[in-house]
């Protein structure tokens, strides 16, 4: 296996990553996660989180 295919098998499995976790979440944790994903850019800013 080459380089470029590598790659592309890598990205495919790595696609499939945040909807697999997600599944697994449930709806509390998703709304926890996405929340805190939410106030990430604001903390890296120096914004109030």
């Amino acid at each position: 296996m080459d380089k470029e295919e590598l790659s592309k098998y890598l990205a495919k499995l790595g696609a499939k990553g945040g909807k697999a976790s997600a599944a697994a979440l449930s709806k509390k944790q998703r709304i926890e996660r996405a929340r805190k994903a939410g106030k990430a850019p604001k903390a890296k800013k120096g914004g109030r989180a």
